[in-house]
């Protein structure tokens, strides 16, 4: 009997459904893959996207440590890297205005140090942060090839080199120079050139490099436009955040350390000498005391006190940037005479006369031999008068008699006393003149002081600081003032354009309170030369915790 063949229309069917339910599920996998790999090429977008915004904020980081560094009296240039969060940051400061005036290609090869001195600079910061120095060539060093952001050397010795090419073009190196170089694209490699059997170096040591968007600094001043004056107390920063591989490149440039020529007046014990009606004062003003005035005196710049008091009346007084009391303490502690010794040109010791013969300084000076030596005003930019420790005593002490006319840029620090004798002019009347180039700075450790046989209606174009260094036990050390100010004729007005600074604020003359007439001495007319704001005399004692920030780039 044979088995009955039924009809296998329905298996059919239920085969074409289940086909048909793959077929689509395999569809719907497909899209849901290409959706899961959108979501997460969006995620990792998204996820980079935080992670640059991450490496920014750790980049500005930098720059505020950058930016403590130099306010806390850090070596420039430095460099400085740390951790934050999920990143870190290499942060590197040099002495000049701006990084990104003007870029370029930079190349060759410096012989560090070829005469073998032993007072060359040499420094390389890499990438890490880390740096090799002068210190780290030895015999025993292996040399180095990789990847730096700065490279900071003196080579010393005599002659040019002329190894290096800067846009392809010959770029000759003095020996006597410092040259900075910046950039975030460099390789370096740093070998000797005779080294023997023993894996000693036996030879002079050599750094080759290749830089892109590299910027050079000569001496502290950069390719960009700082102020001649100024340069020296300017910096840049740069700062690279990096993030799980995202980077951030920040710059601040024309970064100005403060200096005490920012004060019009400032004074720990003011004396309760009075602020008087028609002063007017265009710079800064503080004391560490009350301050005191009379009639309408015009302040156009802050004025402040430590102290939450004040004598006499404010009613008629015009303060333009307000009057603020009960501000902290600052103190002339910190002004390093070791610093203006170190950057002096010119070092004499014991009694000094120094009259300004327009472009020359004429010099005297028993110790030294010196008589009216003529020294040029553009030869030097500091000169240092130290107490001397034998000899004679009528000459031992740093003290500088000074007068003239000046054309040129000079800080004079004296171990003691300054005595004017005469006028003190600049060649071009900086009052009249914005663009005047001549200015002077004056530092006493003890006092400045005006000579009876000085002129009547004196005129002093200078900052003068009166710092009470010389002994600080003493309680009036430390003044600005007129020798004959309580005695004698009326000797008229005094003109001081520039600023004081003193420790204990001295008197330059008497006035009847109740008239405002002069008794002795002299009339105040003081009057602070602004460009000293921004452009001081060289090498002038920075506010170690001021700064003021200039440009800033992202990169």
């Amino acid at each position: 009997m044979m088995a009955e063949i039924q009809n296998g229309s329905g298996d059919r069917k239920g085969g074409m459904a289940l086909v048909t339910v793959m077929c689509t599920l395999l569809l719907l996998s497909s899209i849901l893959a290409v959706l899961v790999m959108a979501t997460g090429t969006h995620m990792k977008i998204a996820g980079n996207y935080v992670d640059q915004e991450k490496a920014f904020f750790v980049a500005e980081a930098g720059l505020e440590r950058a930016g403590q560094y130099i306010a806390n009296g850090g070596t420039v240039p430095g460099t400085m890297c740390g951790a934050i969060g999920d990143g870190t940051y290499v942060a590197t400061i040099i002495s000049g205005a701006s990084i990104t005036d003007s870029w370029h290609a930079v190349g060759g090869q410096i012989n560090i140090n070829p005469n073998n001195t032993p007072n060359n600079e040499f420094v390389v910061t890499l990438q890490d942060g880390s740096q090799i120095t002068r210190d780290t060539l030895t015999e025993d060093y292996g040399g180095f090839i990789g990847q730096a952001t700065l490279v900071h050397i003196k080579p010393k010795g005599s002659g040019n080199q002329n190894g290096l090419y800067v846009d392809a073009q010959p770029y000759d190196l003095e020996n006597k120079n410092s040259y900075d170089i910046l950039s975030n694209y460099m390789s370096v490699s740093i070998y000797n050139d005779n080294v023997n059997t023993n894996g000693k170096a036996m030879g002079k040591w050599w750094i080759s490099l290749a830089a892109a968007e590299a910027d050079i600094i000569v001496n502290g001043v950069g390719s960009g436009s700082g102020n001649i004056g100024q340069a020296r107390v300017q910096f840049s920063m740069i700062s690279v955040g990096t993030v799980r591989g995202q980077v951030k490149v920040v710059m601040r440039e024309t970064i100005k350390q403060k200096t005490w020529a920012k004060y019009a007046m400032w004074m720990n014990n003011n004396n309760g000498i009075y602020f008087k009606a028609g002063e007017k004062f265009y710079g800064s003003v503080y004391s560490t005391e009350e301050l005191t005035f009379q009639g309408d005196p015009e302040f156009f710049a802050e004025c402040k006190s430590a102290a939450t008091t004040y004598g006499g009346s404010t009613n008629a007084c015009n303060f333009h940037m307000g009057f603020a009391r009960g501000v902290s303490n600052e103190t002339m502690a910190k002004v390093s005479f070791s610093n203006l010794y170190k950057k002096a040109s010119i070092r004499l010791e014991g009694l000094t006369y120094l009259n300004f013969n327009t472009t020359n300084i004429l010099v005297s000076n028993s110790r030294a031999g010196w008589t009216n030596m003529a020294i040029g005003c553009d030869t030097t930019s500091v000169i240092y008068v130290q107490t001397a420790t034998g000899g004679s005593a009528s000459t031992r002490t740093g003290d500088v008699y000074v007068a003239g006319v000046l054309d040129g840029r000079i800080t004079i620090a004296a171990e003691r006393d300054f005595v004017i004798t005469n006028h003190i002019l600049y060649a071009v009347d900086s009052k009249t003149n914005l663009m005047s180039d001549d200015a002077l700075g004056l530092i006493a450790k003890r006092d400045i002081v005006i000579a009876t046989n000085c002129p009547n209606d004196l005129k002093i174009y200078a900052h003068m600081m009166a710092t009470g260094l010389y002994d600080t036990n003493s309680s009036t050390d430390g003044s600005f003032g007129y020798a004959g100010y309580s005695t004698g004729a009326p000797r008229g007005t005094l003109t001081v354009h520039g600023g004081v600074v003193q420790d204990d604020r001295g008197a330059v003359g008497q006035f009847n309170s109740g008239t405002g007439q002069l008794l002795h001495g002299f009339n105040k007319n003081y009057t602070y030369d602004t460009r000293f704001e921004n452009d001081p005399p060289p090498e002038y004692p920075p506010l170690s915790d001021q700064l003021q920030f200039g440009t800033w780039r992202e990169r």
